[in-house]
């Protein structure tokens, strides 16, 4: 096939202005059975959500137009094989964790991962290893390779090595050097590409993980312009066990595929082969644009910045350093969305803003006039502490998952075990995972964040964590 074409949504486009006897699910028949203000907003949507009748192909399974359309996309991501997510690239996480490790087997994590890692980490038993993950102004940025050394030196039977590159800021790890290390010591390479997947179509952009790594997942909602949450899961390695892979894809995710959502990441990839280039180069031209205009007002987190670190900047993820600039990001962030500004992240310490493939070139110009406009920002009177440093780990994730808990007070919660993630979202990073000490560090900050308004998934309405219950 060519990648000219897009087997799916040329299929699907097809059969929706055909007319169909619905006797199967779903049971809103195309549209007919929607509630009235539904069937308005989504009724044209509606003709797309399908089952696995028979030209649909099964995602599981595939061997018509998703398989087809699979295959356009490893070929454009120079994969072995790419595999279509329904659940996300949460759901890519727990597969390729579940793909290559066993119960008990070892693995490197930088703490700067997603609470979906914490998860995977349940769901397999496998034993992280954490590694540290370089910090600025509050900021995760990402882990070094002689941290990877390192942790490579200090446990020899590591079974692989999962990184968050780039994290969420758009921070890059070197992961050339990473890989290098990786086939040297013979262990897997798995990288969370959630925020890289327009990497390959633009020098200027960090390098992509896929000719470095053996799995990586790619969230194309968040970069390439798909529907929520669509996703990918890219396998660059004949060391992979394909058909592991594919069992621990099914079973993360739902049987019933959603093909609006699959079609969306099809009519994407074919805009990528044919225009990729032209698609990163003209965000990356709006996201520089932007940074000029904001950078008038308050510093931004640059390039040089962090390759003076060792690192490499997606600069069409724009962060303000609202900490080092003396104003509250939350703050900040709120009268922007006050004036129909919506950003993707808004902390004490900073705001994160995001230039993708359906950026306007006129909401600069509106940005500008508003922050010209803007009244002065107070100094931020809320203190939030440095990051924590790594809890001891007590007990696996698993273990913790399977222990009786209990609830404890937050401000009295130091000394206990942590039974489920603590994560301040967004992010989404876990300050705790399951299984380690909740230190008075924590418990500083977290408390501290949430006087800020920060949401801490974890913690509950009565300022509660749960814990691993004494015996």
């Amino acid at each position: 096939m060519k990648q000219s074409q897009a087997p799916l949504w040329e299929y699907l486009n097809r059969r929706r202005q055909e007319e169909h006897v619905w006797l199967h699910v779903p049971t809103h028949g195309g549209g007919a059975g929607l509630p009235s203000e539904l069937r308005e907003a989504f009724g044209s949507y509606a003709r797309f959500d399908l089952t696995e009748l028979p030209g649909c192909d099964d995602l599981f399974h595939p061997t018509g137009i998703i398989a087809a359309a699979q295959e356009l996309a490893a070929e454009l991501w120079k994969a072995e094989a790419t595999y279509f997510l329904a659940g996300g690239a949460s759901a890519g996480v727990r597969a390729m964790l579940a793909a290559v490790c066993n119960p008990g087997d070892e693995v490197l994590v930088g703490r700067n991962a997603h609470k979906s890692l914490a998860d995977a980490l349940v769901f397999t038993g496998a034993v992280p290893r954490y590694l540290p993950v370089e910090s600025r102004d509050g900021l995760l940025l990402n882990v070094k390779p002689e941290a990877v050394r390192e942790g490579l030196l200090r446990y020899p039977r590591v079974k692989a090595i999962f990184l968050t590159s780039p994290g969420y800021n758009g921070v890059a790890a070197d992961l050339a050097a990473i890989a290098g290390m990786a086939r040297d010591a013979g262990v897997f390479l798995l990288v969370d590409e959630a925020h890289g997947a327009h990497f390959q179509f633009a020098t200027e952009m960090p390098q992509p993980a896929g000719p470095f790594c053996d799995l990586c997942v790619q969230s194309w909602h968040k970069t390439l312009g798909a529907l929520t949450p669509g996703a990918v899961l890219h396998c660059h390695s004949k060391h992979v066990d394909r058909r592991r892979l594919q069992d621990a894809l099914q079973a993360v995710q739902t049987t019933s595929p959603p093909y609006p959502l699959l079609a969306s990441l099809d009519a994407v990839r074919r805009r990528m082969a044919l225009y990729g280039e032209k698609v990163v180069r003209e965000m990356l031209a709006e996201a520089r644009k932007l940074r000029r205009v904001l950078a008038t007002y308050l510093p931004l987190l640059s390039a040089a910045e962090v390759a003076r670190l060792g690192f490499s900047l997606d600069e069409t993820r724009i962060t303000v350093l609202a900490a080092r600039a003396g104003v509250d990001g939350l703050a900040l962030g709120r009268l922007l969305a006050a004036c129909k500004i919506e950003v993707e992240f808004m902390q004490p310490h900073a705001v994160l803003a995001i230039v993708g493939p359906g950026y306007r070139p006129d909401w600069t110009q509106r940005v500008a006039a508003y922050l010209q406009a803007m009244p002065p920002l107070r100094e931020n009177k809320i203190q939030v502490p440095q990051l924590p440093a790594p809890p001891p780990a007590r007990y696996t994730p698993r273990e913790a998952w399977f222990l009786p808990s209990a609830l404890a007070p937050l401000s009295g919660a130091t000394g206990f075990v942590a039974a489920a993630s603590l994560v301040c979202y967004p992010p989404g990073v876990p300050l705790v995972f399951p299984g380690e000490e909740i230190t008075p560090a924590v418990v500083e900050y977290l408390l501290a964040a949430r006087r800020a308004g920060i949401t801490v998934h974890g913690v509950d309405g009565q300022e509660q964590v749960r814990v691993i219950a004494e015996v």
